[in-house]
């Protein structure tokens, strides 16, 4: 089915709890056993429980709109409040999600539901967004040039959409160009890091200088 992977987990999880639940009452009631108070104690216990819990509350309320809505499902990376991860488990009061690096994050669903939540695998394709800059001594047709060779040149940019790639700022130490290339999601960092090292090499290939920030000194003598 389309339906989130949390959703249906955890209602197959709950069922499970209400109808072990209800066969027990039912048990009990077949044995003779007068069951009545059992549920008016828990009618009034969830009143007082109602006030006690009010975060936990406020945390299941949150995670059942993360499931009905789904902003993120199960094995998505998502962005929530500055920690990046993806998305192992919604409890009924947490989110699960695990970093790059394997932590394992526990964020209550209130502060993820509450939160700017970025979806980054939700769409197939992401742009990479890359910035080189060259001297200003160097031409930029050549730079121009060399950056959109480069990046045609590599197998996991995709040709649509076309690539964007322009002299952006004229920064304190360099010209700055944006590179804008489009690939798979799943290829994203691949390619980051491809250009990265490609554009490096390939503008030096081209006798293009890329600077590091300087600063012109002058100096003015007086005579005595």
């Amino acid at each position: 089915g389309t339906g989130s992977k949390l959703l249906r987990r955890f209602v197959v999880r709950w069922s499970r709890r209400v109808i072990f639940f209800i066969g027990a009452m039912l048990g009990l009631s077949a044995l003779g056993v007068n069951v009545t108070p059992v549920f008016a104690m828990i009618g009034g216990a969830s009143f007082i429980l109602a006030f006690a819990f009010q975060d936990t509350l406020g945390n299941l309320a949150s995670g059942l709109m993360i499931m009905i809505n789904r902003p993120c499902d199960e094995g998505d990376y998502v962005v929530v409040g500055g920690t990046g991860g993806t998305v192992r488990s919604v409890s009924i009061v947490t989110t699960t999600v695990t970093t790059p690096d394997n932590q394992v994050i526990v964020i209550p669903n209130k502060n993820v539901w509450g939160n700017i939540i970025t979806n980054v695998t939700a769409s197939d394709t992401r742009r990479v967004d890359l910035v080189f800059g060259i001297s200003y001594e160097d031409s930029i047709p050549d730079a121009l040039r060399v950056i959109e060779e480069t990046v045609k040149a590599h197998a996991l940019v995709l040709e649509e959409p076309a690539p964007v790639i322009r002299a952006h700022e004229l920064a304190s130490s360099s010209v700055n160009f944006i590179c804008r290339p489009w690939t798979k999601t799943s290829d994203y960092w691949t390619v980051y890091w491809d250009l990265t090292h490609r554009m490096k090499e390939a503008l030096e290939a081209a006798s293009i200088t890329i600077p590091y920030p300087q600063q012109d000194v002058h100096i003015k003598t007086q005579e005595a």
